[in-house]
């Protein structure tokens, strides 16, 4: 397995498992995070918090989920796991992007972003694509 592969994997993997961790202890304590968020925003109504939380968890089990199913996929050379890592990596880098420049900076924005720049760049890299067969594995 070339070391590009292995940075991809690493990288959703852990971009994965972090994703859906956050929305299951957010899910969790659910309550609790809609209303830290209405100290945090006086005035916001509460729907349009709760609406704000569910979008939140949305997006930590989708793209929690395809991370890890692409890190699982191209561990075993899926041609399809390469295109998911690409989808969850700027999906999720832009989508992060949109909300740091929207809401301010935080330390979490920072480090996924650097960390999707990580994925894309490992998983354009030529030694992946080559690992990675594009069209439907054959018997040899």
């Amino acid at each position: 397995m070339p070391a590009s592969v292995k940075v991809s994997v690493g990288v959703l993997g852990l971009v994965g498992v972090l994703l859906l961790l956050n929305a299951l202890f957010t899910a969790l304590a659910f309550d609790t995070v809609v209303d830290r968020l209405a100290a945090a925003q006086p005035g916001s109504p509460r729907p349009e918090l709760v609406q704000a939380v569910q979008v939140t968890l949305a997006q930590g089990f989708v793209f929690g989920g395809l991370g890890t199913l692409a890190a699982w996929g191209l561990a075993r050379r899926r041609g399809w796991a390469r295109l998911t890592g690409l989808a969850v990596g700027i999906g999720l880098g832009v989508v992060t992007l949109v909300g740091a420049l929207v809401a301010g900076l935080a330390p979490t924005s920072l480090l996924v972003l650097v960390l999707c720049v990580a994925a894309v760049t490992s998983l354009v890299a030529p030694t992946t694509a080559a690992w990675a067969p594009r069209g439907p594995r054959t018997a040899a």
